[in-house]
């Protein structure tokens, strides 16, 4: 594609941002959001009990926490074109073997392999190119990207469970896996690009420099592959960086608390004396996750407008607010309110990781910093569920966990407000 045609035309980028989308769309929909679709069957299937068969999803999600770090230098050595072609290749492959497990441990193994796989095709190399092609408008270009997450959940748990119902769940492992291919592989193949630079254009869709754009057209086959992957913030200067851990640790905190409010939200508001609540708290958890998927495209225009740590700021307080509502909820009136305020709220938290990401510490080595911010998030949300159904079986009540709850956000506001982007170089003064 020349250069004037694509100053011409719609900014190449949004065509990065619609592919990014249908990875993301895949990612969350054929391996994870699938999983609750099928469960109920595959309990039937393995004659085993709800906790073995869910436990395959935990380490599905614990792999690609785990593996962040490694994906995200992954990303920043070879590109992320490479790693989501590649991670589709082995989530599909994963996926297809499914149909022919017969015994729970072939069910975790395999989720494992798909987890290794979703960690390619998902959220930190998407994040690495989106961060790279767009930077004033990079808010709202990551939140369209992100709303694939939503999407997936929204589309294809519904088709797995209408597929289980009509054509048995070994299939419908066999056509979620040949979606993963389909979806994502020819589509990244013949549109994902790494950066701008390498069409001769600049972020955005600003005017590239001549000499830019005659480079890009002069380069061997190829070449739209180089990854700008120069030295920035190494390991060990990341490490040294108090506004690192002040960040990380301000998504690992959210990360536990959004995790455990969502995991114990139906158990919270069936004991409520409420009439009727108890057909209310099924269809409020269903909201409250799509009304996520609206937080995602709206945290990431605030963030083009306002700067993405302060958007952070305003997003962990208002999840702050929600989770308030939730403690003192006496009528159906005040869940909904909780639905819409935290639901919302709490969608704008995996668009702000990147971009706060990207603020603090740029672009050049972003996959790497990013993979320990995935990182964190992962374990955080692993542990939230558990520490709050703990502190609920000591006291007989949620009031103290979600009081302990109210003081974690506190404590993930103020890390985030001191976290300030710091160049190397002051960094080693």
């Amino acid at each position: 594609m020349s250069v004037d045609r694509e100053r011409a035309g719609v900014f190449y980028g949004w065509w990065i941002v619609a592919v990014s989308l249908l990875v993301l769309l895949v990612h969350a929909g054929c391996a994870f959001y699938s999983f609750s679709a099928l469960k109920p069957v595959l309990v039937a299937s393995f004659g085993s009990s709800e906790a073995a068969i869910a436990g395959a999803a935990s380490l599905y999600l614990l792999v690609l926490g785990l593996t962040g770090p490694v994906i995200g230098r992954m990303t920043d050595r070879y590109g992320p074109r490479r790693l989501i072609l590649g991670g589709a290749v082995i989530a599909g492959a994963g996926l297809m073997l499914l149909a022919v497990a017969n015994a729970v441990w072939q069910l975790w193994v395999l989720y494992g392999v798909i987890g290794i796989g979703m960690a390619g095709a998902g959220v930190v190399p998407v994040s690495a190119t989106i961060a790279r092609w767009f930077d004033r408008r990079r808010g709202i270009a990551m939140g369209v990207t992100m709303a694939g997450i939503a999407l997936g959940a929204i589309l294809i748990a519904p088709l797995s469970g209408y597929l289980a119902v009509g054509i048995g769940w070994q299939m419908t492992f066999l056509v979620l896996g040949a979606m993963t291919w389909v979806l994502v592989i020819p589509p990244v193949m013949l549109v994902m690009r790494t950066s701008p630079q390498a069409m001769g254009l600049l972020p955005d869709g600003a005017a590239a420099p001549d000499e830019v754009a005659a480079a890009a057209m002069e380069a061997a086959p190829g070449a739209e592959e180089v990854f700008e992957a120069g030295p920035a913030w190494g390991i060990s200067q990341m490490m040294k960086n108090p506004s690192f851990w002040l960040m990380v640790g301000s998504f690992f905190l959210v990360g536990m608390v959004i995790a455990g409010v969502l995991q114990n939200e139906v158990s919270f508001l069936s004991v409520l004396p409420i009439p009727g609540i108890a057909a209310v708290a099924a269809v409020a958890l269903g909201f409250t996750g799509g009304i996520g998927g609206i937080g995602k495209l709206a945290f990431g225009f605030i963030a083009d407008r306002l700067s993405p740590k302060y958007t952070a700021i305003l997003c962990f307080s208002l999840q702050l607010v929600g989770l308030v509502i939730l403690m003192f909820t006496q009528s159906t009136a005040m869940v909904w309110a909780f639905v819409v305020v935290f639901g919302f709220s709490m969608g704008g938290n995996i668009t702000l990781q990147p971009l706060v990401t990207g603020e603090l510490f740029g672009q050049k080595n972003f996959g790497a910093i990013f993979g320990w911010v995935v990182l964190a998030a992962a374990v955080g949300s692993a542990l939230g569920p558990v520490i709050l159904a703990a502190i609920y079986d000591v006291s007989g009540s949620y009031t103290m966990g979600f009081t302990i709850f109210a003081a974690i956000y506190a404590a993930a506001i103020v890390a985030m407000f001191f976290a300030r982007r710091r160049g190397i170089e002051s960094q080693a003064a």
